[in-house]
């Protein structure tokens, strides 16, 4: 628990009401509140016990019921929300959390697809409450066991200041809210730490799909790319005459050029070649794959030079050397 300084809470001005400023359509806690909350929300509630004392804890709560809270954001990495206290501005108060990297959860999502219970349960949108003998085998946590490892921070600190590190009533309220989200969608806990839900199912899905179907042909991990992947899909036969058009908002969708997250996807999903049997030796896949990693690198190569022209473009004229100026590069006859 962080040691608030000397001077907190700061003396209230005696212009300021003595009750918060009430807000409408504000971030209310359930009617069951956090002593019905789940189990995924109980373990939030022990972190806000042991970070705050018992006034500040009943302040927060408090704020928490009167709906104080003007909006709240779940985030990769953090919990935003702004809380309407005594004073005309509302106050922005955050709780951070370390999130894992591609790598960490793709051996999280290998470790879960590996064993049958945690699949099937988290397949059947059940979040098991045993989930973190997933995570500590690897070096990881899905939920923070000390209160310490939540950074916290409100614009509520002396002077207008940000009171970083102090669990003041507002993160009191925030980290009370966020318990009562839990409890009711524990899968919130994978946003915290970077990955939504549904895309840790879908990747979740397609490897157990990948290791069921042995040497077979599957269908590969397709990210969900928002605002595409969730658009309802017309009838074709409602769009025959304007099928092949690309449309208006073809400008609008952002792909950038990368390698992908599974190696030569459409191999996969195309599987063997039918025009070779069994028997044959002539390795057409594996020379389309040869093709396809040749292009890719080209397409990538040449994005990445295409953005250090465009740097170069813009640097100012005396960041340039002689070489790039041009200056020294024109050639001469005798060469």
């Amino acid at each position: 628990m962080t040691t608030p300084p000397q001077n907190w809470p700061p003396s209230r001005p005696n212009n300021l009401p003595a009750k918060p400023r009430r807000i409408r359509g504000g971030e209310k806690l359930s009617a069951a509140g956090m002593t019905a909350a789940g189990w995924a929300g109980q373990r939030w509630v022990r972190l806000i016990e042991q970070a705050t004392d018992g006034a500040t804890l009943v302040d927060g709560l408090d704020y928490a019921k009167l709906g104080q809270t003007r909006r709240m954001a779940i985030d990769p990495g953090r919990v935003e929300a702004s809380v309407q206290g005594r004073q005309f501005r509302a106050y922005t108060t955050m709780l951070r959390l370390p999130i894992f990297d591609h790598a960490q959860w793709q051996k999280v999502i290998d470790s879960m697809a590996d064993q049958a219970l945690y699949a099937a349960k988290l397949l059947a949108g059940e979040l098991p409450q045993n989930i973190e003998d997933v995570f500590v085998p690897l070096g990881l946590k899905l939920f923070p066991t000390d209160a310490s490892e939540i950074e916290v921070s409100c614009t509520c600190g002396p002077s207008g200041g940000v009171s970083g590190g102090v669990w003041c009533k507002h993160v009191a309220c925030v980290a009370s809210l966020f318990a009562d989200r839990l409890g009711r969608d524990p899968f919130m806990m994978f946003v915290l730490r970077g990955l939504s839900s549904d895309e840790m199912l879908e990747r979740l899905r397609q490897r157990r799909t990948i290791a069921g179907a042995g040497e077979g042909s599957v269908a590969v991990y397709a990210p969900r790319v928002a605002g595409v992947s969730d658009e309802m899909s017309v009838p074709l036969e409602s769009v025959l005459d304007r099928f092949w058009e690309a449309g208006p908002h073809l400008s609008e969708l952002d792909l950038p050029i990368e390698r992908p997250i599974v190696s030569h996807p459409l191999l996969r999903r195309l599987g063997p070649s039918p025009f070779q049997g069994a028997g044959a030796k002539f390795p057409l896949v594996g020379l389309l794959a040869t093709c396809y990693e040749i292009a890719s690198e080209s397409a990538i190569k040449s994005v990445e030079i295409g953005r250090a022209d465009s740097t170069t473009q813009g640097a100012a004229p005396s960041e340039l050397s002689a070489d790039d100026s041009g200056a020294d590069s024109i050639a001469t006859p005798d060469e």
